[in-house]
C-alpha cells in the first residue's frame, strides 16, 4: 500500500488494483482502475477546500510586489493585495465529523506554518 492512499471498503469490495501511476504536475499518483478494465475510477464522497493565507501581522513580500504590478497596469484602485494557498483535498473513508477533525489537525501541523499563517478550511459534498 502506499502511504497516504486510502482505499474505503466499499472501493476495495470493486477489486481495485495500483497498475500504473500518472503524473499530475511533478508528482506521480497512482491510477485507480478496475481488474474488469482500464477505465480510471476516482470516487470520492467529499472533497476539502482548504486556504492559507499569511497574517494581517505579517509582511507579506508577494502581495505587495502583485499590488505594486496591478497599480502600474492601470488597477491604481486595488490597494492591498496578500497572496496565500489553496488546497482541494480528495476525502474518502471518512464520516463528516471524522473529516473535521483530521482536517483540523492536517491544517495545522501539515498545510501552514501557524507562526506566520492561518488557515480555514470547508467541507464540500
Amino acid at each position: 500500500m502506499i502511504p497516504g492512499l486510502t482505499v474505503s471498503d466499499k472501493m476495495r469490495r470493486r477489486y481495485l488494483v495500483i497498475n500504473k501511476f500518472q503524473r499530475f504536475g511533478r508528482f506521480l499518483i497512482p491510477a485507480l482502475t478496475t481488474v474488469r478494465g482500464s477505465q480510471l475510477c476516482y470516487t470520492f464522497r467529499m472533497k476539502a477546500h482548504v486556504w492559507v493565507m499569511p497574517k494581517r501581522t505579517v509582511l507579506d513580500p508577494q502581495g505587495q510586489t502583485i499590488q505594486h504590478a496591478l497599480s502600474g497596469l492601470g488597477y491604481a484602485a486595488i490597494t492591498d493585495v496578500r497572496q496565500g494557498k489553496f488546497f482541494v483535498l480528495n476525502l474518502d473513508g471518512w464520516s463528516r465529523d471524522e473529516a473535521q477533525k483530521q482536517l483540523e489537525r492536517i491544517s495545522k501541523d501539515v498545510l501552514t506554518n501557524p507562526v506566520i499563517e492561518e488557515y480555514r478550511f470547508e467541507i464540500v459534498d
